[in-house]
């Protein structure tokens, strides 16, 4: 982003919020998300375990994909 453009933001925003700003709250937003997409997916694994809809291999690998999902994303927003 050149000078103009961060200029140009800043008055867009009247000044309340950078574009660096902007950029950390989609990102937290994300995060969030994402994270509580694999809560429910880990709950909802272990609730259909506990009634016999899955086997414990399956709820095991479900929970490692959303985990390695999780983490997936999790670095794309860090870095």
């Amino acid at each position: 982003m050149n000078a103009a453009q961060a200029t140009a933001f800043q008055e867009g925003t009247g000044g309340s919020f950078s574009a660096a700003d902007l950029l950390w709250g989609i990102q937290a937003i994300g995060a969030t998300v994402a994270i509580l997409y694999v809560a429910w997916v880990c709950y909802t694994a272990y609730v259909n375990w506990g009634d016999d809809h899955i086997k414990a291999k399956e709820m095991l690998t479900v929970w490692a994909r959303s985990v390695f999902v999780l983490s997936v994303i999790l670095y794309l927003l860090i870095n």
